[in-house]
């Protein structure tokens, strides 16, 4: 082990549930830190997507940011057990008293488990042309829009982006954006259910946004609750008179967000809570975790990767020597939307400073890029 004294000669043996950011950003500090411990990850998709770039699957291939585990397990020697496990408290306290998983008939033993299950999408709507994220992150979507324009009988094309938040918007600028260089008759829609644009946002971001919507033929809908879809027209109903309505839709994205599939408590080491008890082998990171004290706990990429790179040095601390770990005090530095090629909006340091146009483009892609970076094993991210 290069950083961390190890209490015992032999390896350690490590499991991770979960690859997304969080479950890869403790994967990759693990293998660095620690090259000769046994690491298994346990996923049930055959690749990792980088879902940060997933509004870019409107103009390039799926297969662009994917990436195989098989090649992600080359790259950094664990092994990649594809199926899915279901978490509940029974199972949180055998795998602590335990320390085995049991995956049909193989047992796994570990001597920490890190769970970094993310989060899910609203349910799917099994409807013609409706897609939500879980559809598009399955679907060369690219190719979904091509035809889409190609068939659809109508003269005026009727797009309806349902969800107006950072998701929603990404992917309304980059329909916009494809729809425009086809020279489509179309109109696209931006469904949002409160009365103001991103209101989590300082209000420049969402004046910006809604200036570079008008000029991209980009139409915001505000105060309307999805209600569901029937064929072709959005089931609606006004956020404060209850007035119900229909939006007529030749093709649908569903983007109402996501939720944690399971909510674990931490402290602020990441060690998972359960009834008041620190369960010491278990660890947790990313979307499905709420880590006790200052460190930020938002569904962002960035503190998923900061969580999991927390979690991983402390799993090694708690292994190590002294067995003493260290809070997770990680803040949010930056958060940027993507409005097409070459224009972004969002702040960085503080929220007082919005930065916007090219320089924010440059700044998005240079973030996305530290990402690529540490997927590649060049590691950039200082604290």
């Amino acid at each position: 082990m290069n950083t961390f004294t190890r209490k015992k000669t032999k390896p350690l043996k490590l499991i991770i549930i979960g690859g997304g950011y969080a479950g890869l950003s403790a994967l990759i500090t693990l293998r660095n830190q620690a090259p000769d411990a046994e690491i298994t990850l346990i996923d049930p998709r055959p690749s990792h997507l980088i879902i940060t770039r997933l509004h870019e699957t409107v103009h390039r291939p799926l297969s662009k940011i994917q990436i195989p585990y098989s090649l992600l397990a080359e790259r950094f020697d664990f092994i990649h057990k594809q199926q899915a496990i279901q978490l509940d408290e029974d199972r949180l306290k055998a795998w602590n008293l335990e320390k085995t998983i049991q995956l049909g008939e193989e047992s796994l033993p570990f001597d920490y488990l890190l769970i970094a299950i993310g989060s899910l999408s609203s349910p799917s709507v099994n409807e013609p042309n409706v897609y939500d994220l879980n559809a598009i992150g399955q679907h060369c979507f690219a190719k979904v829009l091509e035809q889409f324009i190609a068939n659809t009988d109508a003269n005026e094309k009727t797009v309806n982006i349902v969800g107006a938040g950072p998701t929603g918007i990404q992917f309304a600028f980059e329909m916009a954006h494809v729809l425009h260089a086809c020279h489509a008759d179309y109109q696209l829609n931006l469904i949002e259910g409160s009365d103001r644009l991103l209101a989590a946002f300082p209000c420049e971001i969402a004046g910006y946004v809604e200036r570079r919507m008008i000029e991209r033929r980009i139409t915001l809908i505000k105060s309307q609750f999805y209600k569901g879809i029937q064929g072709r027209e959005i089931l609606l109903e006004h956020s404060q008179s209850g007035e119900k309505s229909v939006q007529p839709t030749d093709l649908t994205l569903l983007l109402l967000g996501k939720k944690p599939e399971i909510l674990l408590h931490a402290n602020s080491s990441g060690q998972v809570v359960l009834e008041h008890n620190v369960l010491r082998q278990l660890f947790t990171a990313g979307d499905c975790s709420h880590f006790d004290e200052l460190g930020s706990n938002l569904m962002t990429s960035q503190s998923a990767i900061r969580k999991g790179k927390a979690a991983a040095n402390n799993i090694l601390r708690e292994a190590g020597l002294l067995s003493f770990c260290l809070p997770y005090m990680h803040q949010d530095i930056g958060y940027l939307l993507s409005l097409g090629p070459d224009d972004a909006v969002g702040w960085i340091g503080t929220k007082n400073n919005i930065i916007s146009g090219l320089p924010a483009f440059i700044a998005k892609e240079a973030i996305e890029a530290q990402y690529d970076l540490l997927l590649s094993g060049i590691n950039s991210y200082v604290l």
